[in-house]
């Protein structure tokens, strides 16, 4: 009976060890370059707060600033959503990041059904695109049916999108939630590198700039 039940068992062992083995998914790449010393998710939440203070003041007449803020609140709201670093949140961050995530779509002129993977690849790009003095192919990434109308029209409103409350108040909020797992240790994942910062990294407390 007991070796039966090893028999049993094995395949389900086996692949419990490899779920263990395999490391989870990074994050999209807009979260992973925030300009930041230490764990990049922590560092993406930062610098995308900052952008949005002041009801995003400072993201007007700077579109590719506006565009890397607005790909990096979208990527954000997956993560919070997905529950994947933050399964512990509370749930009031995710209402107001999706409510954020739909102003700013609202003011751009992205579609609410959008996919939101395809946003952040749209707006990053953009980004890229404009820092790169390549003004055409910004205008080529905000395509619709993902932007209404899109193209240079949409180019011209990422430089005036006017107060975003709501983002302010949501990357505040999930600002204030990542300082409280800093201190409860409360991060998902036991030392992925986008939570708990690069091998070595002295990011134990509160970590990289909290």
């Amino acid at each position: 009976m007991t070796s039966r039940r090893l028999l049993l068992l094995t395949p389900l062992l086996a692949a419990a060890c490899e779920e263990l083995r395999t490391p989870a998914a990074p994050p999209p790449a807009v979260l992973a370059g925030a300009p930041q010393a230490g764990a990049p998710l922590r560092a993406a939440v930062q610098a995308t707060a900052a952008a949005f203070a002041r009801e995003g003041a400072a993201l007007a007449g700077h579109p590719a600033e506006a565009a890397l803020a607005l790909a990096r609140l979208e990527a954000l709201e997956m993560e919070v959503t997905n529950g994947r670093a933050w399964p512990s949140l509370s749930p009031s961050i995710g209402f107001a990041m999706r409510t954020a995530r739909d102003e700013n779509r609202a003011a751009l002129g992205a579609a609410r059904s959008a996919a939101g993977a395809d946003v952040v690849r749209a707006l990053s790009a953009t980004a890229a695109r404009l820092r790169a003095g390549d003004r055409a192919g910004a205008e080529a990434a905000l395509a619709a049916p993902i932007f209404e109308p899109g193209g240079a029209p949409t180019l011209d409103r990422l430089g005036d999108l006017g107060p975003l409350p709501a983002a302010e108040q949501a990357m505040a909020a999930l600002a204030r939630e990542v300082r409280r797992l800093d201190l409860d240790r409360g991060w998902a994942g036991a030392g992925n590198w986008w939570q708990a910062g690069a091998p070595g990294a002295i990011t134990d407390g509160l970590g990289a700039g909290y």
